[in-house]
Parts: structure tokens; sequence; C-alpha cells
């Protein structure tokens, strides 16, 4: 990718560059003060969700012209990075704001000028006769289990790493329906110590997501200790050892125990498929899965098709199945906020990975840019009771954006009053995940495309019947129905202290967990991707890395102390939870079932699934554990 490009092709690729982005880089490289000088100003992206931050146009062609210097004439000296001081003046000089010191620390690390932003370092390190006494147990090798593994690998402590499936990726492995892709953008979508990766399009499908991850297992020496389709049978904490006895079952189905100091699940939250609880679904004679078990060895092709669910999932591959299906009905339950977005599905072109990997800091500004703009969706989630006073719904914000939206779905389906009632939904944006239009609404345009909304009654050995008393004929029904996103051990026994077991924990109001990671009683245990643990900004990624560096670091200090072993007491777990509960009070993911009822709520109408702290908070809660907080034996 660093064949060198012709002054044309250059130009070209300039033209598609994000020039405020550009001239954070050449204000890097060359320290010219008219970069700092140059106004700016914010654009509204959807509706006023997001403020991108854009230089004025009077400003564009000395950008350009400048920046075609630089790849024409490479530096010989590229200046280092800036410090963390500096970087605070820079990421305020982007946008023009002034941010809290929480913000820029987060800022700072998203930026990735340093080689791993979020590395764990030894103060002191043992020796590795010492080290040699200490094991860890990773379950799961989608990416929580990946980023754990490499810090792991870092500082020397023994580790294995358990994955029930025969491939590496964890979701981007399992979910093989057609056109699965993530819907954040690439470059967001990467870990921070391993950068500019050759993505071939802006938002990439899952066989590349899972590439990627293999990448990164063998580049940073994970695979030796990876045992592929290995299942964890169970855990029992051995307080006099101080280990984990940790059951686990190979391809052949042979138990085995691993002694292990630490224990990290990072199985994640859509690991349980469910399938939809229906009369007489057992007596349909044709074919049915779940999206997260998709056959690849049958074809769809031809097929009457019937799609269960219009989530996110089952919305993304609307498009692919009615290009081929004979037919396709889709059974919704609840309309969704779609929203478009630009450069879905669009290649990467040569000369956008051109400028990435030969424009200094470029790509860092590129990502910081993303990190920037989706901070807006912070503001979206947050519940003004003056505004509601006043005759609002949610806030200025959240209002707003949902003028946008509708007016979007409106757009897209024109003047079909029947179809607007189908589509619109009642509830506020971001009280359910918003989507991504992948051509959602145009395929509900197609003859052969069939949305209803009318409640499934029971299935029948043909087909299945609705409330309108139509009973429709299929070959396929494909289940979108989701996940027991709370159900974070599924069947495998996990035994505390004193024989506590989670579900004694959450029999109350279901899962919790301290900093969405830690439980009472369980030491030297860590969840991934855990109750109340999806933030309110930025890629899932970025909180990935920040809950292994936490837990990471806990590790560590139980090593360096000589320690037996770290757990939350109780009172640091109802303390923050009471915390939690009274955030989400004002937070539109957690107002309860006359807001949601989507999967952000539980069976006990308690928010359990997102995080009602700031994002920019909720780091910052992540940089360093409390000890106060903590059993320390």
């Amino acid at each position: 990718m660093n064949q060198k490009m012709s002054t044309a092709e250059l130009n070209a690729a300039l033209e598609k560059a994000d020039l405020n982005a550009l001239r954070m880089s050449l204000l890097q490289l060359t320290g010219d003060p008219v970069f700092s000088k140059m106004e700016t100003y914010k654009q509204p992206v959807w509706g006023g969700v997001f403020n991108v931050a854009m230089v004025d146009s009077k400003h564009h062609d000395t950008i350009k012209k400048r920046a075609l210097e630089v790849l024409l004439n490479p530096p010989a000296d590229v200046p280092p990075p800036p410090s963390f001081d500096e970087s605070k003046r820079l990421m305020k000089l982007y946008t023009g704001d002034n941010y809290s010191n929480e913000y820029l620390r987060l800022g700072y690390e998203e930026l990735a000028f340093e080689p791993h932003p979020r590395n764990v370092e030894w103060t002191k390190r043992p020796s590795d006769e010492v080290l040699s006494t200490y094991h860890a147990t990773v379950v799961g090798c989608g990416a929580s289990g990946i980023v754990i593994a490499v810090l792991l690998e870092h500082l020397g402590i023994p580790y294995t790493v358990i994955e029930r499936e025969s491939g590496v990726g964890g979701t981007w492995w399992v979910h093989k329906y057609p056109d699965c892709r993530v819907d954040i953008q690439s470059h967001a979508y990467q870990f921070k110590f391993e950068k500019q990766y050759p993505w071939s399009e802006h938002y990439p499908t899952a066989p590349e997501s899972a590439k990627y991850m293999n990448h990164v297992v063998d580049k940073y020496g994970i695979r030796p200790h990876l045992r592929l389709a290995t299942r964890l049978l169970g855990a029992t904490w051995d307080e006099e050892s101080g280990k984990w006895t940790v059951r686990i079952a190979g391809p052949d189905g042979k138990e085995e125990i691993l002694r292990s100091n630490f224990v990290f699940n990072a199985t994640g939250q859509f690991t349980h498929p469910k399938l939809p609880k229906v009369e007489g679904i057992q007596d349909f004679k044709g074919k049915i899965f779940h999206s997260a078990r998709w056959d690849t060895s049958y074809s769809h092709k031809g097929k009457r098709i019937a799609l269960v669910g219009a989530g996110a999932t089952g919305v993304q591959m609307v498009p692919p199945l009615a290009e081929e299906a004979k037919s396709l009905t889709i059974y919704q339950r609840t309309p969704q906020w779609v929203v478009g977005m630009p450069n879905y599905r669009e290649k990467i072109t040569a000369g956008e990975h051109y400028l990435s990997e030969n424009m200094p800091y470029y790509w860092n500004w590129l990502v910081y840019a993303n990190f920037v703009k989706t901070h807006g969706l912070e503001h979206l989630t947050i519940i003004d009771q003056d505004w509601i006073a006043k005759g609002g719904l949610i806030s200025e914000y959240n209002d707003r954006s949902r003028r946008y939206m509708k007016s979007y779905i409106l757009e897209q389906i024109g003047s079909n009053e029947e179809l607007a009632k189908k589509l619109i939904p009642s509830y506020p944006p971001m009280a359910r995940r918003v989507i991504v239009d992948s051509g959602w609404f145009d395929s509900l345009k197609r003859d052969n495309v069939e949305l209803v909304t009318d409640k499934i009654l029971r299935f029948t050995p043909e087909g299945i019947v609705s409330a309108d008393g139509q009973e429709r004929e299929f070959d396929l029904v494909v289940s979108a129905t989701g996940f027991a996103i709370t159900d974070y051990f599924g069947d495998t026994k996990i035994v505390g202290r004193n024989g506590k077991i989670p579900a004694e924990l959450w029999a109350k109001d279901g899962p919790r967990a301290y900093l969405s990671l830690m439980l009472p009683n369980f030491p030297n245990f860590f969840i991934f991707y855990g109750p109340n643990a999806t933030a309110t900004f930025g890629g899932l990624y970025t909180w990935i890395e920040c809950w292994a560096r936490y837990s990471v670091t806990v590790a560590k200090h139980v090593i360096e102390s000589g320690l037996h072993s770290a757990a939350v007491t109780e009172a640091g777990y109802t303390a923050y939870n009471e915390k939690n509960d009274e955030a989400q009070k004002l937070n539109v993911r957690g107002g309860g079932k006359e807001y949601s009822g989507s999967y952000y709520v539980n069976e006990f109408g308690r928010a359990a699934t997102n995080m009602p702290f700031g994002g920019a908070k909720y780091h910052d809660m992540l940089s360093n554990p409390d000890f106060n907080d903590f059993d320390l034996r």
C-alpha cells in the first residue's frame, strides 16, 4: 500500500480527505501557527445529534496544497508524538471546545499516539520463577479475550485461552448470516495497540473482523496458549490455595482441570440465542434456525422465507435475503429508529489508505474525529426534566433527533401512510438501539417483500398463523429474536467464596456487578461485557481495552503485593449499584418499560444492560482500581 502515487492520484485522495484531521496532522508536523489560526465551524449531522468540526472552506486549498508538499517530499524527521499536556491543547483546538480533564484523558488514549495507550506495566517485575506459580484462564477468544491475553502475554503471566467455537473471533466468527457486518467505522473498530489495519471497507464484514482478530492472535503470540472447541464446564474457588478449580472439556469431550489464580469470563452478552416461544414451533416441517446459528449448507435462494424479528440483525440481513428469496415475509413486533450512514458498504480506496499510512498523525486524528462525533450520542440519552416541564418529550437533543429520524423514514417510504404507521416508533431514540439503514426501506418496497406487524399466534407444519388470521406458508424460518443477554454463564456453574453462586446475588432484580466487572465473594474473577457495561459513547473496543486494563491491573496488584486474592466488598458493590440505579432515572436507556421493553430492560423492569454514567466518568472509574472497595487477602 506504500507504493508511490502520482500527483494526480494524491490530489484525488486529498479531495476525499478529512480536512480538519489533515489540518491537525500538518500542525503537528510543521508547527506552523497558520493551522492553529484557521477558522472552524460545527456541521450538524443527524439533525444535530452530532456536530462535526469542520474547517472553513476558505482554508481548504491551503491545507491540501501543504499536505501535497508533505506527501511528495516526506520530512526526514517526524516530530515525536505530543505530550498529554500538548495533546489537551490540540484536542481543544480541533473542535474549539473546552473539555473536562476526564474527557481529555479518554480523548488522549483515543488519539493513540502511544504504541499501547492502555497497556499494563509491572511496578517491579517478579522473577520468572515467581510468575511460573501463577496461572490465568481466559474464557472466550473474541475481542475481550484477545485483549486480556495480549496484556497477560506482555506481563509474562502464564495463561490459557479456551474458546468453545472452532475459530477465533467471537461474535464475528459465530455470525455467518448474509452481509453480517459492523455498523461502526473500521478505523474506530480496532484495538489502539494494533492500528492502521488495511481494512477493505469503511464498515467491515464479519469475516474481515474475524481475520483482523486472527492477525492480532498471531502477531502477539496468543495462538500457542489457545485451545479451540473447548468448553468451560464450571469453576469453583478454593480458599486454601487461592485458586479456581476450572473444569473444561476439549473437542473429544474429555474433562480436564486447570488450577487458575485468575479467571476472566470474556464470553460477552450475545452468547445464548433465543428462539421464539410460540405454540407449534416444533411442528414446523420446513427449515428453521437462529441468525447466530446460520446453516451455511442450506441454500435460501428461491425459497419462501419468514424472518421473525426486525431488530439490528434482522434489518441488516433483509436486503440480501430479499434479493435471493422467492418471497420474504418479515414479522416485526416493534418498529425501530433506522437511519442512513455514509460510506456503508463502500470500499476504502487506495488513496485513503495512502494518506493514513504516509501522512504522519493523520490516522490518529481520523480516529479522534469519529470519537468526538459519537460523543453526541451521550446527549441523546439524558432526560431533561426542565425541558419536559416546558412541554418537551425527553430533551432538546433527543426531540431534535426524533424529528430528524422521523423525517428520514418518511423520506424513504414516500406517501405510504400505512407503512409509516408500521415503521415509526412511539418511543424516543436511544431507548432502543438505533439501527443503520443497510437497504431496509428499499427492500420493503420490493414486490416479493411483506411486512407483518400482527402478532404471531402459532406455527403450523406449513408455516405461521398471525393475529390477522392469515396462515402464510414457508420453506425457511429465520429467527432474529436476539439473545438471553443477562444469561452470562448459561449452564456453567460458577461457585465463589463460601459456596456463593451468582444466582443468589442476582435473585432480587437480575445481574449486577461492580463497574460491570466484579462480584463480591468471587475473588480474582472478572466478567467482561457484564451487567450495565454498555457505555453512552465510544466504540466497543475502547471499553474492552479499559475493562482489560482494569482487571489485569487488579491481578498485577495481587501478584506484586504477594496477596492471595482480590474481590470487591459487598459494601463497595452495593454503593456502586445504588449510584447506578439513581443515574438510570435520568437516562432514556434506563427509563423503564414505558420507554424501552427491549433487551435494555430485564424481566424485573430494571435497566441491566447500559451504563448510565457519562463515558468520560466511567473511563475515569476504570483508570485505576480503588482498593478501598476491595477485600484483599
